[in-house]
């Protein structure tokens, strides 16, 4: 398309990110007009024939001339129809109805423009290809929390968001939001918020206490929680969390391989680098990272990598700065411990709830 772009589409599993950035677009495309023909449409639609009004609707807005005359914005905020569902872009007639938006974004009325922000795009359909001829579009993938080295992808992510705040965490503090919250901006954002309100205008600094206190914790982050109640011997802690995931509905042995095993083996293989070269957590997160660097590639296999391959230090880090307690034969143990109490779960009518109190009595002895 020819001269100023007037139209954009911002979609992706990070809705927050998306919409953000929507809202950034439009509002710098109002700035300074008299907003008579500017209008935010509501993109949520849970049938078909919703789907298709919200589409009439904006095809309508977009074409109809300003009685006033100037500027005319569209926002079509926060769509849930051109994802690959039954009601959105699975539909003839959502299809259809995109198809039709497309053509008028092809010839667009004179100083009018649309902003779109979408949850998923299914983008084998065909009215995607022609948005992206038409269109600006960006897509905002979110952090996949399944791979290893997510935790410094979503601290980094953090700290770009709590910059313009003007808000710093401490060490402990960091670990522990990463883990309570999701991966996606908008929650991201929303914690930061709260927690600059709670702080108030005198103090910066975000503690390990501050997040106890303010951020709540989610799904995927009691896994985390227990596993620090382990790491922290904090017996009643542990048990009190996981007799709430039992009572929740969760599977003891989904509880066991989630939260329980990954921790222990970790600590074993964290315990086992600082005993045979001499690590050592005290001097700080960046002198255990250059030195976790250094390892020989032998020593390196037991580091988790992050996606990009590099060695997903900070995990290491945190574990390390537990087990001045934890000897390398009690680490061992543990995981004969682990083993024996899985083998339980899977092959026994043990009662679940005894199985894993006396693991977890075991590992925080």
């Amino acid at each position: 398309m020819a001269g100023e772009q007037t139209s954009f589409v911002y979609f992706g599993s990070d809705e927050g990110a998306a919409a953000a950035t929507a809202a950034k677009k439009y509002g710098a495309l109002t700035a300074g007009s008299e907003g008579w023909g500017n209008e935010i449409i509501d993109g949520m639609a849970s049938t078909v024939d919703e789907a298709t009004q919200v589409l009439r609707h904006t095809c309508d807005s977009l074409q109809m001339i300003s009685m006033f005359g100037g500027r005319k914005v569209i926002w079509l905020r926060g769509v849930n129809f051109m994802a690959d569902t039954a009601g959105g872009a699975r539909s003839e007639a959502v299809q259809e109805g995109m198809d039709e938006l497309v053509k008028i974004l092809q010839h667009m009325p004179p100083d009018t423009f649309l902003v779109i922000n979408a949850t998923e795009v299914d983008k084998r359909r065909a009215f995607y290809k022609k948005l992206t001829t038409v269109a600006e579009v960006k897509e905002y993938t979110g952090i996949d929390i399944t791979r290893d080295g997510w935790e410094s992808e979503v601290a980094s992510l953090t700290l770009k968001l709590a910059k313009p705040l003007g808000l710093e965490f401490d060490n402990a503090a960091m670990e522990l939001f990463v883990q309570r919250v999701n991966e996606g901006t908008r929650q991201i954002s929303s914690e930061l918020e709260k927690l600059d309100v709670y702080l108030g205008s005198e103090r910066r600094t975000i503690t390990e206490q501050d997040v106890e206190t303010m951020v709540p914790v989610s799904r995927h982050g009691v896994i985390f929680e227990i596993s620090r109640a382990i790491e922290r011997r904090n017996t009643r802690l542990a048990v009190r969390l996981l007799n709430e995931q039992l009572a929740g509905g969760e599977q003891a042995i989904s509880i066991m391989r989630a939260a329980i095993v990954p921790t222990v083996r970790r600590r074993y293989s964290t315990r086992l680098l600082m005993d045979e070269y001499g690590l050592n957590a005290r001097q700080g997160y960046r002198s255990f990272e250059s030195a976790l660097n250094a390892l020989p590639e032998e020593a390196r296999k037991l580091i988790p990598r992050k996606k990009d391959g590099s060695l997903n230090c900070y995990g290491i880090y945190t574990t390390a700065t537990s087990l001045d307690k934890l000897t390398l034969k009690q680490a061992k143990q543990h995981l004969f411990a682990c083993a024996q109490a899985d083998r339980r779960l899977v092959s026994t009518q043990a009662d679940v709830r005894d199985v894993l109190h006396t693991l977890v009595m075991t590992l925080t002895a």
